[in-house]
């Protein structure tokens, strides 16, 4: 979730639920003082109604008043009934027992009952007189709940609508304020996303906040560093390397000059051959061998550091698939020879956009691996298709596989294999195979690098590995009027 969002969720939330409590705590006080103003109201009508009761009705008359309001009133004269208004039942509005109890002992009471199927909320004056001389007259007036509550609700409305149009608008206004506050942020973003992989020159950022100002210092510091690191790794890569290569050189030769001086000693007639002399050559052929092996690690390492990935992005060319693997047969034709084996490339002319020395080195890789582990007499097959895409039809990507006839690899070990100077069988690995377990890793960092993927499976003609690497979407055709 962006910072932005989380902002304008998170303050929009608090928001609601605050002005929702304060909203409900307003509604309840609200209602509470609304009860209280319908209940004054009440008892002013009636305190109205019994200050205008001068008048002397007959008995068994009763005076109707015509309502127009919500209001129903009774006035009652020593248990009679003279006054009522049109909408006001003949009996006593109230119970019975709420009258025996309450009429004449209490000067003023509030209840609620039912009649003309509503509910209605009832207040009765008394004035209770001990002297015979003087009626007792009490009056009740009563108005529908119903009408209460909605003259009350539309009161509440009225008070909460600007609240939640104030919500919206607050909403929009933080929404607004928060894009504009990380607006910065966004320009950092977009500064760090155009860069290339190996730029570490400062940012260039005007920034008028401490906090990001701050971070951008900071950023400033860590490309310092890492351009530092960048170089010194690069020196020290190719130091040692340069380095490493002349001694090799030397020892290379020595070791040579050494093994064809007991060469010659053994085949001599006129000296004895002794034990010993037949101990110390397997010892120079091993050292022959272990020379041999630190050369291929070099040399290896070298090639993983040229294949960096700002070089293979600056660097790429349309090249033609077909005639670089051609080239990479022929430079290894001889240790294909040596090893009697059969090799077959079938490729049509493929133009390919990419970095043409790192899928030289690529594929001088994964053939090279297929004759190292196929035995004596084994068969190789490399093949480049142009293939549909299955998500979409229209784009083709292209297919470069190599297979072997030798003992394949168990698929438990596919995903091990591309780690850096791991091999098959680890400490069990056999040994006559020269290797570093770097191979397979300088295969896949080109792969990734180039956006292709990697597949391995037992080989279907051969028997043995097949290696299957797919370029997408940057695979052409020979293009018309190429040669």
């Amino acid at each position: 979730m962006s910072i932005r969002r989380y902002l304008v969720l998170t303050l929009f939330s608090v928001l609601t639920l605050i002005t929702f409590i304060a909203a409900i705590q307003g509604y309840k006080v609200s209602m509470s003082r609304a009860e209280k103003q319908f209940d004054q109201q009440l008892i002013d009508i009636a305190q109205t109604l019994m200050a205008v009761q001068t008048t002397t009705s007959k008995i068994g008359q009763v005076t109707q008043v015509a309502q127009q309001g919500s209001f129903a009133f009774q006035v009652w004269k020593n248990n009679t009934l003279i006054i009522k208004s049109n909408n006001a039942p003949d009996h006593l509005i109230i119970a019975p027992e709420l009258s025996n109890n309450h009429l004449n002992k209490e000067f003023i009471f509030f209840s609620e009952v039912n009649f003309l199927n509503n509910r209605w909320r009832v207040v009765t004056l008394s004035n209770e007189q001990d002297d015979q001389n003087y009626p007792s007259i009490s009056v009740i007036v009563a108005q529908p709940l119903q009408t209460q509550f909605a003259l009350a609700q539309d009161l509440i409305l009225a008070a909460v609508t600007p609240m939640i149009i104030a919500i919206v608008i607050l909403s929009f206004l933080i929404y607004l304020i928060i894009t504009q506050g990380l607006k910065p942020l966004h320009q950092l973003r977009t500064e760090l996303g155009q860069r290339n992989t190996n730029d570490f020159s400062p940012l260039n950022l005007a920034v008028n906040n401490t906090e990001l100002a701050d971070i951008v210092i900071t950023l400033n510091q860590l490309f310092s560093r890492l351009a530092t690191a960048f170089q010194r790794e690069r020196h020290f890569a190719e130091d040692a390397a340069h380095e490493l290569k002349t001694p090799l050189s030397v020892l290379k030769i020595n070791v040579h000059n050494i093994t064809q001086d007991f060469s010659t000693h053994l085949s001599s007639k006129d000296l004895a051959v002794t034990a010993n002399d037949i101990r110390h050559f397997d010892s120079v052929k091993e050292l022959t061998n272990s020379v041999d092996r630190m050369g291929h690690v070099i040399d290896q390492i070298l090639n993983l550091n040229r294949t960096n990935t700002s070089q293979i992005i600056q660097n790429s060319t349309r090249f033609n698939l077909n005639s670089l693997l051609q080239q990479v047969v022929a430079e290894l034709y001889n240790d294909i020879a040596m090893k009697e084996q059969t090799i077959v490339l079938e490729s049509d002319d493929v133009f390919l956009f990419a970095h043409e020395f790192s899928i030289h080195l690529l594929a001088i890789n994964l053939i090279s691996n297929a004759n190292k582990y196929t035995p004596t007499g084994g068969k190789i097959y490399v093949s480049v298709k142009l293939i549909n895409e299955e998500k979409n039809r229209g784009n083709k990507k292209i297919a470069l596989c190599v297979e072997d006839s030798g003992s394949g690899i168990d698929p438990k070990e596919y995903q091990r294999i591309f780690d850096r100077f791991y091999r098959v069988g680890g400490d069990q690995h056999n040994s006559d195979v020269q290797g570093c377990g770097l191979g397979l890793t300088i295969v896949k960092h080109i792969a990734d690098v180039h956006g292709a993927n990697i597949e391995l499976s037992q080989s279907t003609l051969l028997q043995g590995l097949c290696v299957v690497v797919y370029f997408k979407g940057i695979a052409l055709e020979k293009e018309q009027g190429d040669d």
